[in-house]
């Protein structure tokens, strides 16, 4: 039976890939430009870009073989499953668009540096090669999208691959320069995809139209400004509304010309017009339909799935995102990426992230939160850290009938109190250290009679102490010698009277609550590696992110106090037995949760301690993404994440059930993320001081990317943990030089304007090179 196993949603075409080798392709009427979609639709534009590209691959099949197998419908087309290469074949004739800028700005020099191509001195804006170049890019879901030379991409996808897809990108252009020619055109330049199928190179995407190639016109062609036959002619009506993209800081489909729906009418009937000219120029006479009736085959599926699974798949255009750390960062980076959102709002305070569809949400307050997202047409929020959890962010939200991403109260408790999470792992039957509690007056006795006459059957060391309830990571001390337990006694009569404030704000039960008292855990020492794994839950069913490695400890080799995360590593591969326990502990846990009425709908960190002989025992359960594991995560994950967070937070089962218990999908990258902290971090407070960052291209060139953490909106510092460098490579060597390298070129300012050096660890992912 044909099924759907992956789902793509794109700026102007959707797709699935099915089980048999095959993807349905869907053109839709939206119109994108700088990257955006625009709200507003163009009539008839899906069937005129389906029918050139169809009738392109049907004319430059002679030169290579291509994905098309057939028309499905109008706007509808089955194609072979190829595997891309990560690499887009630009082929120009001309110095324009992209290549101008970057040779207007850094002269031939530049030029070869990004490309390796030789161009002479003081060429003119749209000059004329004297044979077409390739200028390659990577594509973005490798990372950033990034300028590259020829025998960089033969790197990448094999010189023996290159060769072939370098010889047929130029037999392509020259056939298409040809027919352009013969149309009174001039192909001034085009991008092509090839990628392999069945161990054959084949050509796929589209090719030759307006949208993916920039034509001019050529009777009475003008150098200066030449006429487009191409979606540039869009770029080039757009700018005349908003200005250069570049300088317009906000998401340009936000711009208030849009709003006036008679403009936007007109506009698009505007538009619509030209491609209809576009597509006479290029086909002739014929209807789209007539084309795809020429080409029609059966779906292999039916169209009315194929319209749900997109639907399900589909983002809303409104995304909140709850917190203001270096993981909520990333939440928010990582939706904003996803072309159908608009705007994500972002409840931080006040925090310099800024970016084209960034928002402010001008509260923190779960309730007023709620509210805000009601009234602002919000379809999903996304809470990163504890604290909105466990003050009822899920509770306030559904009243409003807001999907969030969020557990409920109930099962807020499984973090929101150790005592009661350590309850629900003993009744679910999980392997977890032995445990007595107890309240903080007779905690303090047994600790000071410890440091009176050392170990005894009422206390010993070594052991670990956990304060019940939220304690901003401060309330956990791994107790081994009698120094140890001074410092935990000192630290706990300084902090508890603000954990107990703390523990007032939040609406989830806690055993101390119950108690009317603050209570204690005492558990036995586990010795071993500790190793992070988060799950989506929804119900019992779960799946699972890639495994990370957390850096605890301030200092190489894990010395140091310890801090909320030093840098993190993924993915970090386990051996199939310890998976296997890692799946059980999951299961057995949501089990566990439904049989008490509280069926779990969220994010569920798990930290393990694996002992010598391979075995895991649960430490404790967090009720949201890990911070800094979250940094390494998101970014490599794919679309079928985002669409089961979604029906996760409308409580509706996973699209894709019989995926339950698997990993999501993944694109495989090596990542690490370091973090920048103050010099004083943790041991004191942290003074205010300026981040002086280098140009962003810096850190592309790297593959690297600078996350502003805890950056306040005047470019200065606010906490201990203020920002991190993340890096993507194919192998953590690699991975590991880049992230150094950048993270160097980062300082601090003081007021006196002396440069200061962050303090980081060197030794992030040392052992996995």
């Amino acid at each position: 039976m044909t099924s759907i196993t992956k789902i793509y949603i794109g700026k102007v075409r959707n797709s699935v890939s099915l089980n048999n080798e095959t993807r349905i392709i869907e053109t839709s009427n939206r119109i994108s430009a700088f990257d955006y979609i625009f709200p507003f639709q163009i009539e008839k534009k899906a069937e005129i870009l389906q029918a050139i590209s169809v009738w392109y691959f049907n004319k430059t099949s002679h030169i290579i073989e291509n994905n098309l197998i057939g028309c499905l419908d109008e706007t509808h087309v089955l194609v072979k499953e190829a595997k891309v290469f990560p690499v887009e074949i630009i082929v120009r004739s001309y110095l324009t668009g992209s290549l101008w800028r970057l040779y207007q700005e850094k002269g031939a020099a530049g030029v070869f540096t990004e490309y390796g191509i030789n161009l002479p001195e003081n060429m003119t804006q749209n000059q004329k090669f004297s044979k077409p170049i390739i200028t390659p890019s990577t594509k973005a879901e490798t990372g950033h999208d990034l300028p590259i030379s020829c025998e960089k991409a033969s790197e990448i996808i094999g010189k023996e691959n290159w060769n072939l897809v370098e010889k047929k990108a130029i037999e392509l252009f020259l056939f298409g320069e040809q027919e352009a020619l013969n149309r009174g055109l001039i192909l001034v330049d085009t991008k092509y995809e090839m990628g392999l199928y069945q161990n054959r190179i084949i050509l796929v995407d589209e090719v030759h139209t307006p949208d993916s190639s920039r034509y001019w016109i050529a009777s009475g062609l003008n150098l200066l400004a030449p006429k487009q036959m191409s979606k540039e002619f869009l770029r080039e009506e757009l700018i005349k509304i908003i200005g250069k993209p570049e300088e317009y800081k906000e998401n340009p489909a936000n711009h208030p010309y849009f709003k006036d729906t008679k403009v936007t009418a007109e506009l698009s009937q505007k538009i619509s017009q030209r491609y209809n000219e576009m597509f006479q120029t290029f086909v002739g006479e014929k209807q789209p339909k007539e084309i795809c009736d020429t080409n029609l085959v059966p779906w292999p599926i039916s169209k009315e799935l194929f319209k749900e699974t997109i639907n399900s798949a589909t983002m809303p255009e409104n995304i909140l995102v709850i917190g203001n750390g270096g993981r909520d960062f990333t939440i928010y980076s990582s939706f904003s990426k996803l072309p159908e959102v608009n705007t994500v709002f972002c409840a931080a305070g006040k925090r310099n992230w800024h970016s084209a569809k960034y928002a402010e949400c001008p509260t923190t307050q779960v309730q007023e939160i709620a509210k805000f997202a009601k009234e602002n047409k919000v379809g999903l929020v996304i809470a990163g850290p504890e604290n909105p959890i466990a003050q009822g962010i899920e509770e306030y939200c559904s009243q409003n009938h807001i999907p969030v991403l969020a557990p409920s109260l109930n099962c807020a408790s499984l973090e929101a109190s150790k005592i009661i999470c350590k309850e629900v792992i003993k009744s679910a039957g999980v392997q977890t250290a032995k445990s007595e509690i107890i309240n903080w007056n007779q905690l303090k006795i047994k600790l000071n009679h410890y440091l009176e006459i050392g170990n005894s059957n009422e206390f010993s060391l070594p052991c670990v102490l956990k304060y019940d309830s939220l304690a901003a990571g401060k309330g956990v001390f791994v107790l081994f010698k009698k120094e140890d337990v001074i410092e935990a006694i000192k630290s706990i009569e300084q902090n508890l009277q603000e954990w107990e404030k703390l523990a007032s704000q939040i609406k989830a039960v806690t055993y101390s609550k119950t108690q009317k008292e603050p209570c204690f855990l005492i558990e036995e020492t586990l010795s071993g590696e500790e190793i992070s794994v988060i799950a989506l839950c929804n119900g019992e069913n779960y799946r699972l992110l890639p495994i990370a490695r957390d850096y605890k400890r301030r200092n190489d080799g894990q010395t140091g106090p310890n801090t909320g995360g030093m840098g993190t590593v993924s993915p970090v591969q386990l051996n199939e037995n310890l998976m296997t326990q890692i799946k059980e502990t999951f299961s057995k846990t949501l089990k566990e949760l439904t049989k008490r009425n509280t069926p779990y709908y969220g994010f569920l960190f798990a930290g393990f301690m694996v002992d010598s002989s391979n075995k895991a025992w649960l430490l404790e359960y967090n009720c949201r993404l890990g911070d800094p594991e979250t940094q390494v995560l998101l970014p490599g994950l794919q679309r079928d994440f985002y669409i089961e967070v979604l029906r996760t937070a409308k409580k509706l089962p996973f699209l894709f059930p019989e995926k339950s218990q698997t990993p999501f999908d993944h694109d495989n990258l090596k990542r690490i993320f370091v973090v920048g902290a103050s010099p004083e971090y943790p041991e004191s407070n942290v003074q205010r001081r300026e981040i002086i960052v280098p140009n962003e291209s810096i850190f592309i060139s790297s593959n690297c990317y600078y996350l502003p953490t805890a950056i306040e909106p005047d470019n200065t510092t606010t906490g201990g943990r203020a920002f991190g460098v993340l890096s993507t490579a194919t192998n953590f060597k690699q991975a590991r030089e880049n992230v150094y390298k950048s993270i160097e070129k980062i300082n601090f300012k003081d007021s006196n304007g002396n440069l200061i050096k962050p303090h980081f660890r060197t030794d992030i992912a040392k052992e996995l090179c």
